[in-house]
């Protein structure tokens, strides 16, 4: 009797203890996009084995075996109580990772299948475990209870990776049914399809070109950076209703095949390619692995159709030389490197916005636009052209970029602390970072800082990437704040190469250390840089 209640009250509290630790790895395996093998990349990489529980079983089973030997059945069971006690604590004083962390998890349908469908394996070894106990009645087979355990503790992300493999046949059920629905309700709208790729500037010209277009007819484009096939198709079965005359659709590359994939949920006719460029080249393994993934949307384009790439970018040209359509529109800043079909002259920043000409068409259309940065008027540009190619008149879409909101988070200005800030916390590429460096040290300002984790996915050139900028920034910035472990190292050693002394230089391992740092020593009329900032699966150190 008492030893059932041993194993009936651990059972209770080791339960407890694996639903609550099951979910907050399940935060970091969404983060991953429930890809198994990037998953377990970052589990050895910061080494997140479980520690709390671990302890404890260890404890309770070195305890429980010795008091088994020597002291009366009481004390035993006491034991027992304990080390659940101890698990079910840990388990209540957890922080929820559904209300912590930059990104918390979001218990959707998927998520709740994938825990629920883990907790379950767990449960059915405890269960096997109680069973054969009773069967064999044996006190000596007690005290190992609380190893299996330990080890099936350790085991809590490999169990959310078998859970997502036994689920995968019903989840590419459901995929398929709400793919058809989308695709019914996209012939039914019938809209003129626009596909946006590229390395890196999809987002921010997505945006634009639906601000730009949305002034002509009504436009569809989906929020944030939703590019994927089933975040686009739950965008098309919720949003996309009849009267929309355009549908802008934003093209994310996660291997070759991806935007082919897309391409065939949402036929283009017009597609723009933004940047090839060695963005998530760490993912491709190759520059060319990534040219010919996003290629696929330009060859996705029908011959009658419009290719619009970005002139200033070789793999862009390059793109519009290989897959000619019946208009291919080259636009750029540079009209000295290519034959470009729209450019922009005359280009002015102020804290206000930037002042600038358009050329298009033999003629000059002079603006202003609360957009700041070189990568952001290409982005501009690549709209501009897009929708002129559509038919809107210029004077129009001039007057529009008047109003343009710059996309959250990327080089967006505020003031904050009693000083300037330059908001760019969702943009790292090596072109973005040195332009918002150029940025900063043109803005008027008391002292220059900058605070970013630095840009990773940049795969063997992620260290130099990281150096030289870090060298650039030196020859900008007064202060430095260096966010996390990734890239500290290469940031040290190129702001040490720009001559930035260690008074210039601070390290930081997580963002809200850095944050209150900076409250401390921020000043009136500073202009701060927020260059980046990773996601908790790079910046975060997991403590379990």
């Amino acid at each position: 009797m008492i030893n059932s209640l041993a194993l009936l009250s651990a059972s209770c509290g080791v339960l407890l203890f694996f639903h609550r630790r099951v979910l907050t790895y399940l935060r970091y395996f969404q983060q991953e996009e429930y890809n198994g093998q990037r998953f377990l990349a970052w589990f050895w990489r910061y080494r997140a084995f479980d520690r709390r529980g671990s302890v404890i079983c260890l404890l309770t089973l070195l305890v429980t075996g010795g008091l088994t030997v020597i002291a009366p059945t009481s004390l035993t069971l006491l034991g027992w109580l304990l080390g659940a006690g101890a698990l079910a604590w840990i388990a209540w004083r957890e922080d929820d990772p559904r209300k912590t962390g930059k990104v918390t998890l979001k218990i959707t349908q998927r998520a709740r299948r994938i825990w629920y469908t883990a907790s379950g394996l767990f449960l059915g070894v405890v269960l096997v475990m109680t069973i054969l106990w009773w069967l064999t009645v044996s006190n000596g087979y007690l005290p190992f209870y609380w190893l299996i355990v330990l080890l099936l503790i350790q085991c809590s992300p490999f169990l959310l990776i078998l859970a997502n493999r036994i689920l995968a046949p019903y989840e590419r059920g459901i995929q398929q049914s709400f793919r058809a629905e989308a695709c019914t309700v996209l012939a039914k709208v019938d809209p003129t399809v626009i596909g946006i790729t590229g390395s890196y500037g999809k987002t921010s010209t997505k945006t634009i070109l639906g601000a730009l277009l949305d002034t002509v007819a009504p436009t569809f484009w989906s929020p944030g950076s939703i590019n994927t096939e089933m975040g686009l198709v739950r965008e098309i079965r919720e949003r996309l209703k009849t009267g929309y005359r355009f549908a802008i659709i934003e093209m994310g590359a996660y291997g070759i095949g991806s935007i082919r994939k897309l391409c065939n949920l949402t036929p283009p006719q017009v597609g723009v390619i933004t940047y090839v460029g060695v963005m998530h080249l760490e993912r491709f393994g190759s520059q060319e692995a990534i040219y010919q993934a996003k290629s696929e949307l330009a060859q996705a384009v029908p011959e009658s159709g419009i290719l619009v790439c970005n002139g200033d970018n070789p793999g862009a040209r390059r793109m519009a030389a290989e897959y000619p359509k019946a208009r291919t529109l080259l636009y750029g800043l540079n009209p000295e490197d290519a034959q470009l079909d729209c450019w922009m002259s005359d280009i002015a920043i102020t804290v206000a916005g930037t002042q600038f000409v358009i050329h298009w068409d033999g003629q000059a259309y002079p603006g202003t636009t609360p957009l700041l940065g070189q990568p952001m008027l290409s982005n501009l540009l690549a709209a501009f052209t897009t929708a002129c190619a559509l038919g809107a008149h210029p004077t129009a879409l001039i007057a529009a970029t008047r109003n343009l909101s710059p996309p959250a988070h990327r080089l967006e200005l505020r003031q904050q602390y009693g000083a300037l800030v330059i908001d760019d916390s969702y943009n790292s590429n090596p072109v973005g970072f040195a332009e918002a460096l150029a940025i900063l040290g043109q803005l008027p300002g008391r002292r220059k800082l900058l605070i970013t984790p630095g840009m990773i996915e940049l795969g063997e050139l992620q260290e130099s990437e990281n150096r030289r900028l870090a060298t650039l920034a030196a020859t900008v910035c007064d202060l430095v704040l260096v966010v996390g472990e990734t890239n500290a190292k290469a940031f040290a050693e190129g702001l040490q190469a720009g001559g930035a002394g260690a008074d210039r230089a601070q390290f930081f391992p997580h963002r809200e250390s850095a944050r209150a740092y900076l409250e401390k020593t921020v000043a009136e009329g500073d202009v701060i840089l927020w260059e980046n900032d990773l996601p908790d699966i790079y910046e975060d150190q997991p403590s379990f």
